[in-house]
């Protein structure tokens, strides 16, 4: 897809989402277009973001709910599996970072502006890096969410020349589980709908759960 046409989309989709969801945040909403950027990506807005967790058990938890659809087998068939990324060195081997001493960025750091909602396509950075986002949801703190932000690079992250460029950025784990097995025994370690998204929805589908099934 065009970065033009994405960095035009975004803009949209980031004031559309400011316009509507003003009257639902009783308080610490989103004040600029990064923050909305991490709220939307929660509530099911298309976004460059792409989600990850400090947890371990969060993304096993992820990684037990799988969904067949989103997946490269197809098929619901496969193990259920982690990604482990070093942010660190993602962020290093990136070419617009190069020779910078830099870590896992935040949004106030000017070596993130390259990527920051809006920015024109001349400066729209090639890959991705990854980034600290603002806990703005009672989500992005259960999960210990962090997040990587998309260049302009249309690829997925394990082909992306920042990642395939250093065999110590990314790394597959298949867990030698079934998805039930798996799931079973993140509930038996207290790791459920309820404690990854705590609010009544997640407590509604733990409670049936428990109750009925």
């Amino acid at each position: 897809m065009d970065p033009t046409h994405v960095l035009q989309v975004e803009q949209r989709l980031i004031t559309r989402f400011r316009q509507r969801s003003l009257a639902l945040w009783p308080e610490g909403y989103p004040q600029n277009d990064w923050e909305h950027l991490f709220a939307m990506q929660h509530f099911g807005v298309p976004t460059r973001l792409l989600d990850w967790t400090e947890s371990l058990l969060v993304g096993a938890y992820f990684a037990a709910y799988h969904e067949p659809k989103s997946c490269e087998c197809g098929t619901g068939s496969c193990k259920p599996t982690l990604w482990v990324l070093n942010p660190v060195k993602l962020n290093q081997e990136n070419p617009r970072l190069a020779g910078m001493n830099v870590e896992v960025l935040t949004t106030t750091d000017s070596a993130a502006d390259a990527w920051a909602p809006g920015v024109t396509e001349t400066y729209f950075a090639p890959s991705p890096i990854a980034l600290h986002g603002t806990h703005n949801s009672p989500r992005i703190v259960a999960q210990q969410g962090t997040f990587t932000v998309g260049g302009k690079e249309d690829m997925p992250l394990e082909v992306s020349k920042a990642v395939v460029s250093d065999d110590n950025v990314l790394e597959k784990i298949v867990i030698n589980s079934t998805h039930q097995e798996l799931i079973q025994q993140l509930r038996t370690l207290g790791v459920r709908r309820s404690t990854v998204y705590p609010d009544l929805s997640g407590l509604g589908y733990d409670i049936t759960i428990e109750e009925v099934f």
